[in-house]
């Protein structure tokens, strides 16, 4: 049965109930994923440990999706996707309750690991049906609008959950207690308004693949290319991070606006993320932004090494613009590379297995880069891995 058949067998209205509630569970995601973004000191001052065991914690989601990333996919393409989202948000559920009354930081750990493995699998499910269930000429948008609302809540926590903490007296364990009560709304939801019967690839019924289309993903080339540049991607939007606002104090900027400017990248790239999206499927190509994406990610990096404090801004508005292309049509970019519909959860959790891995590497490696070598040598690596980045996409010819 064909993903039209399907669009035929559910109204336009089911068909946006379902796109609606797809939507709502990556907002829940996001507050789930970047919920510690405010509550670093709330949480070591409880627990007394430091930085260097906190740093545990904000590893253990990707320790999780290492492990565990592949072996979801292969179970989303399997099980109806109204199972696999409704059994990811209840082993986050589950992991939450752990960190709610963890008693000792390894605990709490442990439960962080567990949630982040049930959101992994849910977000999974949610992007891959996602996809398939969206017209081919609309996915860029679709995928696109997805991504912001699981990255909005990062700004809304960040924000809101000091002031929650701060001015309204709640503590970092009553904050969590109300995203615990999101997972089991999104639980509800799902359950009410995603049929039994469909799947991730978009289709009611599916016949079981054989072991050449099991492996027909990991031997496609363009597969790897996209994984490969989005590993350099990950090294420059989430590895880097960690240290721009740092080059930006050295280069001459207070601290509270070293940081007030670079959040900028993340509003204007917002707004870039939807606007490229749209382009994208008026242009009917995605490969050619994301080349553009990738090579203005470079110009951008040689921008902040080379222009003054004064013109940062230069470096903010490039950086927040095309490159953010890359994140949203890079997951659109699956439904161009998987053979069959079936696929693309197979697809997706590859990307996030590699670039999990690859991201994990590469950090430790700038860190090392950035200590020895000094910062302004680390940026124009980073610039050069870009480039290729942007080579990898060229010989993407897979995707349009």
């Amino acid at each position: 049965m064909s993903k039209e058949n399907v669009r035929e067998n559910y109204s336009d209205r089911k068909i946006k109930i379902m796109l609606a509630t797809m939507i709502f569970c990556s907002v829940v995601y996001g507050f789930g994923m970047f919920k510690f973004i405010p509550m670093q000191d709330a949480i070591t001052s409880h627990f007394g440990v430091n930085e260097g065991a906190y740093g545990y914690l904000n590893s253990a989601t990707n320790w999780a999706v290492i492990i565990l990333s592949v072996q979801m996919g292969f179970l989303i393409r399997k099980w109806p996707s109204k199972r696999s989202i409704i059994l990811g948000f209840a082993v986050a559920l589950a992991g939450m309750g752990m960190q709610l009354f963890a008693p000792k930081f390894p605990l709490f750990v442990a439960g962080r690991a567990i949630e982040g493995g049930g959101l992994g699998l849910a977000t999974l499910a949610v992007t891959s049906l996602l996809l398939n269930m969206v017209p081919r000429d609309k996915v860029g948008i679709w995928s696109s609008v997805s991504i912001l609302c699981a990255v909005a809540p990062q700004i809304l926590i960040t924000k809101g959950g000091s002031v929650l903490m701060l001015k309204a007296g709640m503590s970092f364990l009553q904050i969590f207690a109300g995203i615990a009560v999101m997972y089991t709304l999104a639980i509800v939801v799902c359950m009410i308004n995603i049929p039994v019967s469909i799947k991730a690839n978009g289709v009611a019924a599916d016949e079981k693949p054989t072991r050449e289309q099991t492996l027909r993903v990991f031997k496609n080339k363009s597969n790897w290319l996209v994984n490969i540049a989005y590993i350099f991607f990950s090294l420059v939007s989430v590895s880097f991070s960690a240290y721009v606002v740092k080059y930006m104090i050295i280069k001459g900027l207070e601290p509270g606006q070293a940081a007030s400017v670079y959040s900028y990248t993340t509003l204007i790239g917002m707004a870039s993320m939807f606007v490229f999206g749209l382009i994208s499927d008026k242009l009917g190509t995605k490969r050619k932004i994301v080349m553009a994406g990738f090579f203005a990610g470079a110009v951008a990096l040689i921008c902040l090494v080379n222009l003054p404090a004064s013109m940062i801004m230069v470096y903010v508005i490039v950086y927040g613009t095309l490159p953010r292309s890359i994140a949203g049509l890079s997951t659109a970019s699956a439904t161009d590379i998987a053979e069959v519909p079936s696929d693309v959860p197979v697809v997706n959790s590859l990307k996030n297995e590699v670039t999990q891995v690859g991201t994990v590497v590469f950090t430790i490696v700038l860190g090392y880069i950035i200590q020895c070598l000094g910062y302004e040598i680390a940026i124009y690596l980073l610039a050069g891995t870009m480039v290729l980045g942007g080579i990898c996409w060229f010989f993407a010819k897979r995707i349009p």
